[in-house]
């Protein structure tokens, strides 16, 4: 698990937000994550991010889809999966 601050990078833009991620790292299949971002920056809230990358402090960084969301609420819920990108090397937060 990692809860703490994070980058979302997508189209070109920077935001960053908060984000409480659970990770599972199987023996056989990619590893993946869901979780919750929240941010107070309009260009996240209007609804306009569907993917991108989570970029965490140290480095990490993994692709996202966005799963559900509230239209002018700044939480989204989000599942992730990347070839090179594992849950087990998040940063302790």
């Amino acid at each position: 698990m990692y809860r703490g601050p994070a980058l979302l990078l997508a189209d070109g833009l920077e935001i960053p937000v908060q984000v409480e991620l659970t990770g599972n790292v199987p023996e056989l299949g990619l590893p993946g994550w869901t979780g919750v971002l929240e941010s107070g920056d309009t260009r996240f809230s209007a609804g306009s991010v569907r993917a991108g990358r989570l970029r965490l402090p140290g480095g990490w960084e993994g692709g996202f889809a966005v799963m559900r969301r509230l239209l002018g609420v700044s939480t989204v819920w989000v599942r992730g999966n990347d070839v090179e990108a594992s849950p087990a090397d998040w940063p302790i937060g």
